[in-house]
């Protein structure tokens, strides 16, 4: 969820990386943190009501805010999977690569959850099922999940055994696991859903998403797609394409579906299963068409710039809302200017905080991971 430069971790410390920083993933990704942060603010926890017509089309279309976590996944599948693919035959494989996630990782991670805890923004048994990163059953422990750590616990469980998967298994047997999740989610998530089971926050339920990115790794053979040229437009053409093509269909299905009479039960079933193709489809477009458009429009500096806070403010800006909640009161059906305005002020806060965070914080301690890699 938090890098995009492609470096193996053992390279030394200021070489250009193999294949450069790819800032249109860091555009994405600040897209992502953007509709998640939308969602909530336009979406989540709306008085019931009459709103004007403005209101109706921002609830309407946040309320897909959501899927912005599984472009997270998506991301995180791809870059993790590609930096692991990278290091696999390093003699300490293992070690510079939970080095750098740990350092990645958390630092903020501990920091929030103290904060949170203390300021009794979150329940104990949250706290502790958040610090084993296992916040993601929260409901099977009969503990109400008060923040965003239940996505970030699918990602270090993901942490714990891809790692493993990669160094033992073959190019051939990783493409097998991989279409076996992709291919068996959808059937789980149907079967929850069908038994009126919950299907967002457990790991067996969204775990495609990464499944979909670590594919995209596998499948650009390392990236040496990313040089450009023939190859890459014969890969795109006969496999990109189409991969973005039946994720724009079915994307537009699941949107249809959720817009209908039975969408309250089966939308996100079908956006879950639908929006990882998309979202790898776009991917491997930016990943075989640099330069292009979109590729600038991604990598434009605003865009940047919340791919870069969007790990702190991810974490923050669900407590930020609570707090701005609390000391304004409750929203009133109707009234646009506090709808906004609240929007504004969570968006305005957890930017600068998590804006000084990164300065002053994450990145002075992102560079003392180099005295613990091995090289």
């Amino acid at each position: 969820m938090t890098a995009t430069s492609l470096q193996p971790s053992g390279s030394a410390p200021g070489r250009s990386d193999r294949f450069g920083h790819i800032r249109a993933l860091d555009g994405i990704r600040g897209i992502a943190y953007l509709l998640v942060l939308g969602h909530h603010c336009f979406s989540v926890g709306l008085p019931p009501g009459s709103w004007p017509l403005g209101d109706q089309v921002l609830i309407r279309i946040f309320s897909f805010g959501y899927l912005g976590v599984d472009v997270f996944f998506v991301l995180s599948g791809f870059l993790i999977t590609t930096l692991l693919l990278m290091d696999r035959r390093e003699s300490h494989y293992y070690r510079n690569f939970y080095v750098k996630r740990a350092f990645r990782i958390l630092p903020v991670f501990l920091a929030v959850l103290i904060i949170i805890r203390a300021a009794s923004l979150c329940s104990t048994r949250y706290a502790l099922l958040s610090l084993f990163f296992v916040a993601n059953f929260a409901y099977l422990f009969h503990v109400i999940a008060d923040g965003p750590f239940w996505s970030l616990s699918i990602e270090e469980q993901f942490y714990l055994f891809w790692p493993q998967a990669i160094r033992r298994l073959t190019a051939r047997q990783i493409r097998i696991a991989l279409w076996v999740v992709i291919l068996a989610e959808p059937m789980i998530r149907f079967l929850m859903t069908t038994g009126h089971h919950a299907i967002n926050y457990y790991t067996f339920t969204r775990c495609d998403g990464l499944a979909w990115g670590a594919l995209l790794a596998t499948e650009t053979r390392l990236h040496q797609l990313l040089h450009g040229g023939l190859r890459a437009n014969h890969w795109w053409r006969s496999r990109g394409l189409p991969v973005f093509a039946m994720g724009v269909v079915f994307t537009a299905a699941g949107v249809v579906l959720a817009l209908s009479r039975w969408g309250d039960r089966w939308s996100a079933t079908a956006l879950l299963t639908s929006c990882p193709l998309l979202f790898v489809g776009s991917m491997g477009f930016i990943l075989t068409h640099r330069p292009s458009l979109a590729t600038n429009l991604l990598s434009s500096r605003g865009l940047r710039f919340f791919g870069d806070i969007s790990y702190g403010s991810y974490l923050t800006h669900v407590y930020v809302l609570d707090v701005y909640n609390r000391f304004a009161g409750p929203l009133v059906a109707g009234e646009t200017k506090p709808f906004l305005l609240r929007a504004v002020v969570v968006l305005a806060v957890t930017t600068a905080i998590c804006a000084v965070s990164l300065h002053g914080f994450e990145r002075p301690v992102m560079r003392l991971r180099r005295r613990f890699l091995a090289h």
